[in-house]
């Protein structure tokens, strides 16, 4: 159960690409299993990510994300809540596109970043150091805020583990919006309680929940009442579980909160990864824990044309208008990802 009596909660995803130890570094970590699902199971990878606090520190909150890029939806559905990352990079394989894309993901979002070189105990030593030059080079060149050189790890012989947990429990939050300012609290899962009432949990983004006051739940348009809270009042950053009173259909990507609305169009500044983008491209939005079919319907780059390339052909940085196939609350100054295929390909930050 997750401690909510700090007021100063730590989110710390761990990322990297499929298979490289992410759910075995937070089980060893945690005493927990986090791949609980009945498909987790079977296929042997994480689907749904999980937050687990740590026991050491409870006020960091570990959140075990999918490596595979079928399942990037739900990674980026909590990626935004990261403060700080673990990215993982396995010994015996190296940096892979996985890694490339959860780092993307991060700097993105702003986290800072502690790299972790696992299953150091399936590679000899040159292997190591060539992995662990491999994963300096690459942050060195995308200038990523780290928070110290890679830490060597391997859960079966317990190498690095003492190190990784004194590195987390010294992490600082970094600073929340103000907690009077009015409430928006993005939904990670749901679960139906009875015909008209649905559990809800996620991370207060801004402003303060109680349950002294009505809320609107969007893109519901909505107002609705809170029967329970944990934390009463939960501030901006804290994890959140609420009681809902509400037929509505509630799923992840809805939003709590007061003077908030929900859009189907949006102007964005727009930076092209891999991809083209021009009017009538279509791509998958995601935004806070949303995600929704999005078709570019204007862009004009800086040097003034109307295709989005990819960042090493140039004309990659630009202004763009994208219809959504439904509303979501999308606000200025909020980023956004959009996925090709399920792969990292445009950058938002949006303005209108």
């Amino acid at each position: 159960m997750t401690d909510f009596t700090r007021t100063d909660p730590v989110h710390v995803a761990v990322c990297g690409h499929f298979n490289h130890g992410k759910t075995t570094l937070v089980r060893t970590l945690t005493g927990r299993e986090t791949d609980t699902l009945p498909e987790e199971k079977k296929r042997g990878t994480t689907i749904e990510p999980t937050r687990v606090p740590l026991p050491e520190a409870p006020h960091v909150h570990l959140i075990d994300v999918p490596g595979q890029r079928d399942y990037i939806r739900n990674m980026l559905a909590t990626a935004w809540t990261a403060d700080h990352v673990l990215l993982l990079v396995a010994a015996d394989e190296g940096v892979c596109p996985g890694t490339i894309d959860h780092l993307i993901v991060a700097l993105f979002h702003g986290s800072t970043v502690q790299p972790i070189i696992t299953k150091t105990d399936l590679a000899p030593d040159h292997r190591i150091e060539q992995v662990t030059h491999d994963i300096t080079t690459l942050l060195e060149e995308l200038r990523a805020p780290t928070t110290g050189p890679p830490i060597h790890a391997s859960p079966p012989t317990g190498e690095g583990i003492d190190e990784i947990l004194e590195h987390l429990a010294h992490l600082e939050p970094p600073p929340r919006p103000p907690a009077d300012e009015p409430p928006r609290a993005p939904i990670e899962n749901t679960r139906r309680l009875t015909e008209d009432t649905v559990e809800a949990t996620g991370i207060v983004d801004r402003g303060t929940l109680t349950t002294d006051e009505p809320l609107t739940l969007q893109p519901h348009d909505t107002e609705v009442t809170l029967l329970e809270l944990e934390p009463d009042p939960a501030p901006p950053g804290h994890p959140f579980r609420a009681v809902i009173k509400t037929e509505e259909t509630v799923n992840r990507g809805a939003v709590l909160g007061h003077d908030i609305e929900a859009t189907d169009t949006v102007t964005a500044r727009a930076l092209a990864l891999n991809a083209k983008a021009r009017p009538g491209t279509q791509i998958k939005l995601h935004a806070l824990t949303d995600a929704r079919v999005a078709t570019f319907t204007h862009v004009r780059t800086e040097a003034g044309t109307h295709t989005l390339r990819p960042y090493a052909e140039g004309h990659n940085v630009g202004q763009a208008t994208l219809h959504l196939d439904r509303p979501t609350v999308l606000e200025p100054g909020d980023r956004a990802l959009a996925t090709m295929g399920n792969e990292p390909a445009i950058l938002l930050e949006i303005e209108g």
